[in-house]
């Protein structure tokens, strides 16, 4: 500590300031690539494919050498449990040669799976604004008829 300098130029200062607590800056390549390798990026709790198709794309169009195949790779890697297995290979159970494709194919399977999961559903068996309709006769509904009365609305 003694034997420390006492004197430092405003630049030396500064440059010694910087490589102590400047953030690291790399290409925006690199820290694509790096997010990519971290494994992490996948599709967000109830993102569309669509929703994740831009979040990708934008992560990834700085890499200038990313390979058709490395896409799909990737692409296929952060895709949510419920569609990885099925976006894994197309109809035939071959693997993807395009992008494009795959994009198609997990739309697809996106709206299979919301179709499968809204056909589990169970469906509400009166309309709602009929149930809070207070001139809707109950007794009508009781005897299979859709009939309006005006007295219900004083009885």
């Amino acid at each position: 500590w003694t034997t420390a300098r006492e004197n430092f130029t405003y630049d030396e200062l500064t440059a010694a300031l910087l490589a102590r607590f400047a953030p690291e800056v790399q290409p925006r390549d690199v820290e694509a690539r790096h997010t990519l390798a971290l494994g992490t990026y996948r599709m967000r709790p109830n993102e569309t494919i669509p929703s994740y198709q831009s979040r990708f794309e934008a992560l990834v169009t700085p890499i200038a050498d990313l390979s058709e195949g490395d896409r799909i790779f990737w692409f296929q890697r952060g895709l949510s449990e419920s569609l990885a297995g099925e976006c894994a290979t197309d109809l035939m159970g071959r693997k993807f040669q395009s992008y494009g494709d795959l994009v198609q194919f997990a739309r697809g399977a996106e709206m299979r799976f919301l179709a499968k999961q809204g056909a589990l559903r169970p469906v509400p068996r009166v309309n709602a604004m009929r149930a809070q309709d207070p001139a809707y006769d109950a007794a009508h509904v009781d005897q299979g008829t859709d009939v309006r009365s005006p007295t219900a609305a004083t009885t």
